[in-house]
């Protein structure tokens, strides 16, 4: 129906309109709670890495406080133990002593992480990813490989609630 303006209020089926609320950042429109759930997994992941490039303490924000991880990037001394709330230290106190940031000036994806379902209100990924820190030779890459699993609480934040990265040693070509 024309409005005053002349504009209309009728959704044309060849307009490609879709609200922004419904595809979170990308083209896909996300009409199932399937899909929402993938496209939020995928942006938390994103803001997580960002946060703990950038402040780690804002990170803590984004992580439940049972997290369970274990990330050498993070952790005293590049250390691969298990960190919790009933570590010492915790998971979130290594987040807090990590002062400037991981000391990486970006990262990238290697594609778009995998998720999967874990329930309703809770979803894992799997993800290659690399790191990027500059040396006086130049920019070094670091690539890692990476997990987690999110989940959904009742007022609809995401909240981490375990992390596992490993650094890869990257197989040369002639040796594959």
């Amino acid at each position: 129906m024309p409005t005053v303006l002349g504009l209309t209020n009728e959704k044309s089926k060849n307009s490609g309109y879709t609200p922004s609320s419904n595809t979170m950042g990308s083209n896909a429109r996300l009409d199932t709670i399937s899909k929402r759930n993938h496209a939020a997994a995928r942006e938390m992941e994103t803001i997580l890495w960002r946060a703990l490039l950038d402040e780690p303490d804002t990170a803590r924000d984004y992580i439940a406080h049972d997290c369970v991880m274990i990330n050498p990037l993070l952790a005293p001394h590049r250390s691969t133990q298990p960190l919790s709330k009933d570590t010492q230290p915790r998971a979130q106190d290594v987040l807090a002593s990590s002062g400037k940031g991981l000391q990486y000036s970006g990262f990238r994806f290697h594609g778009d992480p995998l998720v999967v379902e874990v329930d309703l209100m809770a979803v894992a990924l799997v993800y290659k990813l690399s790191l990027y820190k500059q040396t006086r030779k130049g920019t070094r890459e670091i690539v890692c490989t990476g997990s987690s699993t999110w989940r959904q609480t009742a007022g609809a934040d995401w909240l981490l609630v375990a992390m596992h990265v490993a650094e890869v040693d990257e197989v040369g070509e002639d040796e594959e």
